[in-house]
């Protein structure tokens, strides 16, 4: 719950007419301890027309000025600008990036491997093929072929609801947003996740802002499916933690994991007994029941 006060209200008159600036401060600490957000809201009427905000974890500790003060100085200078320049301020400006209306679907697949034809892609059609036999819609996103930024730590999602980094996130938070099932497809990396499945496990903080800053809420069970090249479960400690923490931070529920192990020697996952089957059996349960008029969305 996100609780939020006034702490300074300014009217002013001007020819263009009645301008309020408001500074909220808003307390996120059920989110993160500690963190409070202050928006500085410009009103012409009842319509907001300009926003800013800054929260306090945005805020590095060798900062001049901690984020209080800096929404106080943009109060401060916007009341000046307001009564200086009304007449660019009728118009509202609005900082935002909107999400794809498209591209949804019942169960959505990230293939993390960067090897588009490697075990886990081949994992991937498996589970793709069964989420068809079910006759519900899936899509797979293949994280190497598309363009996939770091996060930069600017907290603009815990401001503003949105991402400011231009790539190809938005299709992933879409889907994500509205999918019955997730499932991660992935090889162990140096004891971890690949480099691109694991910068959009960070930048999926867009979408647990989402969630907890506007209200929007994924309803998702989930799905790992992770091989090895060496033996045993140990290969797997990392992995299992790392997706465990990131379904965990969007709400999605996971279901026991399928570790594959032993590749080095074996190379070809569809050569080990029984795999395919084990794959099949541990997503069958966690499909939605049948939607009547869905179509199933093509992979790419």
């Amino acid at each position: 719950m996100v609780e939020s006060a006034a702490e300074k209200v300014r009217s002013i008159e001007t020819p263009e007419g009645t301008f309020t600036i408001r500074l909220i401060l808003d307390d996120l600490g059920s989110i993160y301890p500690g963190m409070i957000r202050y928006t500085v809201e410009v009103l012409c009427g009842t319509e907001t027309v300009y926003t800013y905000a800054i929260n306090s974890y945005e805020v590095p500790p060798a900062s001049l000025f901690d984020a209080r003060q800096a929404a106080e100085i943009v109060f401060s200078r916007l009341a000046h600008d307001v009564a200086a320049r009304p007449r660019i301020y009728p118009r509202p400006r609005v900082f935002t990036r909107q999400l794809p209306g498209s591209g949804t679907a019942d169960v959505v697949i990230l293939q993390g491997s960067p090897r588009r034809s490697g075990n886990s892609a081949r994992i991937a059609s498996w589970c793709d093929d069964e989420v068809a036999r079910a006759d519900l819609s899936s899509r797979v996103f293949f994280l190497q072929e598309m363009e996939i930024r770091p996060c930069i730590g600017c907290y603009t999602c815990y401001d503003y609801g949105y991402c400011p980094v231009d790539d190809d996130m938005p299709r992933i938070i879409r889907a994500l947003e509205s999918a019955s099932v997730l499932v991660v497809c992935t090889p162990v990396y140096t004891g971890t996740v690949p480099a691109t499945l694991k910068a959009v496990i960070d930048r999926c903080q867009w979408l647990h802002a989402r969630e907890k800053v506007l209200g929007s809420e994924v309803h998702a069970r989930g799905l790992l499916v992770a091989v090895a090249g060496r033996r045993g479960t140990e290969p797997f400690v990392c992995v299992t933690r790392v997706v465990d923490a990131f379904m965990g931070n969007l709400g999605i529920r996971p279901a026991g994991p399928v570790l594959i192990g032993d590749l080095d020697r074996a190379r070809d996952v569809s050569g080990i007994e029984g795999v395919e089957g084990d794959v099949r059996a541990a997503l069958r349960p966690l499909l939605p029941e049948k939607k009547n008029n869905i179509s199933r969305v093509p992979h790419r």
